[in-house]
């Protein structure tokens, strides 16, 4: 843990001081040291640096020049995270510093004349590249500025299994192992000796979700939020939950993978899960923001023939609602048998309350 917070505390000073990096750049360099890589000593974490962070001789020497600029912590902090005496701590950083300078004046000797690299403000393009070279600014961040360094969900994984349990439909299926007292009662009154309880099918969920994921361009930055959801359905404890992908319009085509191999024809998909309810994830246009006459005709066709195996229908739309107007999910909201609903935590729940019947259409 310590490692970590050093390895932040590097990559912000870094950023801070003007060299180019980004959270994916931290993240790797997160990776490697949590597999045993730059631990321990200051010069083997800067050999990670700049293994990881630096692509060029010029960026080497900047950020070695950089990387020796980092504040040491004082004893305090040092005491404070490693929970040590304080009089230990600060010979610790006494011997940290005295190895920190020898290092410096050893190093200086050799690369005095390289330590003259300053960050340029524009860069150009180099002459072997297409386009007409014009320049790109640098912008420069502020060294107070909050990274996100992992992926915040739209729904946390827990959030998305209990809105699933919501959906149940609870029947009393397969081998008779339950018993039922008052049969049982009933029998034992009616004949005045009882050779075998009476015992009942337990109750199961019996309800069945058919989803279909739109994979389009336009649904990209949901990818995650898609990986989640099949992830939440294998722990949903539906009667049975099917995900099926298509690319804008769910047409006479469905595919069982979300690289869109594996096809499926739907009148195929509707025979094999029929009397099951319908769940459709897309933008329906909402992301282009403009009305396509001929993907809401074939939406609506789409939607007449599924409506006949699938149904109650309801629709999430990844886009807020202030973007539908305009576009073609505007005019798919309309349709008198789809409910539209945002893509968030209230959004997902009242299409589970209409899909288990508990809301009208």
């Amino acid at each position: 843990m310590e490692q970590e917070l050093v390895l932040r505390g590097v990559f912000t000073f870094l950023v801070g001081s003007g060299f180019r990096l980004s959270v994916r750049d931290y993240q790797d360099a997160l990776q490697a040291l949590r597999a045993g890589y730059g631990l321990h000593r200051r010069d083997q974490l800067l050999w990670l640096c700049q293994t990881l962070w630096a692509r060029s001789d010029d960026e080497v020497r900047l950020l070695t020049r950089l990387f020796r600029q980092f504040p040491l912590p004082t004893a305090a902090e040092v005491a404070k995270w490693t929970g040590t005496d304080g009089e230990r701590a600060k010979s610790e950083e006494d011997q940290v510093h005295d190895a920190t300078d020898a290092s410096r004046t050893h190093e200086d000797e050799g690369s005095r004349a390289d330590e003259i690299v300053t960050v340029p403000g524009v860069q150009f393009t180099a002459h072997g590249e297409s386009g007409l070279g014009l320049p790109r600014a640098m912008v420069r961040l502020i060294p107070s500025e909050a990274f996100i360094f992992t992926i915040r969900p739209i729904l946390p994984l827990r959030t998305l299994i209990i809105i699933w349990r919501r959906f149940r439909l609870a029947l009393r299926t397969g081998p008779k192992v339950e018993l039922d007292i008052e049969a049982t009662i009933a029998e034992r009154s009616r004949t005045g000796v009882l050779t075998t309880p009476v015992l009942v099918p337990e109750r199961c969920n019996q309800a069945r979700l058919v989803v279909l994921f739109d994979v389009s361009d336009s649904m990209v930055p949901w990818e995650h939020f898609r990986k989640m959801l099949v992830a939440s359905l294998a722990e949903s404890q539906l009667g049975q939950a099917i995900v099926y992908y298509f690319h804008n319009v769910p047409d006479q085509v469905v595919y069982q993978s979300d690289t869109l191999t594996e096809p499926l024809t739907l009148s195929g998909a509707l025979k094999q899960h029929p009397h099951s309810t319908l769940l459709i994830v897309s933008d329906g246009g909402a992301a282009r923001g403009r009305r396509n006459r001929a993907r809401f005709r074939e939406t609506h066709q789409a939607l007449l023939a599924m409506r006949r195996y699938w149904q109650p229908i309801a629709w999430i739309n990844p886009m807020p609602k202030r973007r539908w107007i305009g576009s073609s999910a505007e005019e798919i909201s309309r349709l008198p048998y789809v409910v539209m609903f945002e893509l968030t935590e209230d959004g997902l729940t009242s299409a589970i309350d209409v899909l288990r019947g508990q809301r009208s259409m």
